[in-house]
């Protein structure tokens, strides 16, 4: 975020990915890297409109640790003065590709 030059954006949306959510041990160490890049996000743009969209639903992790996660990031928009949005309520299982972790074309409708 420091290398954009964000000037005065209205919104900015931060997705969180999955790559690591597999692996990743301490869920704790995961939300304290979003809480501090949510804290400097509101300092470098204080008048932007920041949305956390949460980790969405895959094959390979379960949903319990996805619910977990989301969970967490939730505290986290809330502490830090941001939305939190989890789209988990409006994919369905036809939404993801054959890979299971990639919307298809109806589910990114």
């Amino acid at each position: 975020m420091e290398k954009r030059n964000l000037v005065s954006p209205g919104m900015v949306f931060i997705h969180v990915g999955t790559n690591d959510l597999k692996t990743t041990r301490n869920l704790d160490f995961v939300m304290g890297e979003v809480y501090a890049f949510g804290v400097y996000s509101k300092e470098e743009a204080p008048n932007c409109r920041f949305v956390l969209n949460g980790v969405l639903r895959h094959r390979d992790v379960s949903w319990w640790r996805i619910g977990t996660l989301n969970d967490r990031f939730d505290w986290v928009a809330n502490a830090v003065g941001l939305k939190f949005i989890d789209l988990n309520s409006l994919i369905e299982d036809g939404d993801f590709g054959r890979d299971g972790l990639n919307l298809n074309g109806r589910g990114k409708r």
